[in-house]
């Protein structure tokens, strides 16, 4: 069943979230890009406490009980460009032993129903490179490769 996260999903959200920020940890980066640990607390309630402004996409897909994909997302301004707003996905991840299933791609679509409703015109995300299995989904579902994101370590 896919619908809100909510206050009561708060501990699933924040393992869920925990998952992800584990994998990026463990990928062979620049040494200075690390998530702090206890990030997944904090980037969860930051979220809860902006989810009532109707600008943040919340949205998990439950197994029974059991949060097994979500994505946060959060609308972006950007009155210097004609499309005005966006939609920037700050999280998309699917729990280990539930991947493959579709639950990305059901909130794939509803979140671009949500988009549409809010008459937002595109989605954006970022994507480390060293991750290569959210390359891979991200080229599959259809996002094009848009901005380049350098980055250079200060010695």
């Amino acid at each position: 069943m896919l619908r809100d996260i909510n206050e009561n999903d708060r501990n699933q959200t924040i393992e869920l979230v925990n998952q992800f920020f584990r994998k990026v940890n463990a990928l062979e980066l620049d040494g200075l890009f690390r998530i702090r640990p206890r990030a997944a607390t904090k980037f969860t309630d930051i979220y809860f406490k902006l989810q009532h402004t109707g600008r943040v996409y919340m949205r998990g897909v439950f197994a029974d009980e059991e949060l097994v994909s979500l994505i946060i997302a959060r609308v972006e301004e950007k009155p210097h460009l004609d499309e005005e707003t966006s939609l920037f996905i700050d999280l998309a991840v699917t729990k280990l032993g539930h991947k493959k299933n579709g639950y990305m791609k059901l909130l794939l679509n509803d979140i671009k129903e949500w988009c549409k409703q809010k008459s937002i015109p595109s989605i954006e995300l970022r994507a480390i490179l060293k991750n290569e299995e959210a390359v891979k989904f991200w080229d599959h579902a259809g996002f094009e490769r848009f901005y380049i994101r350098y980055r250079k370590k200060l010695d």
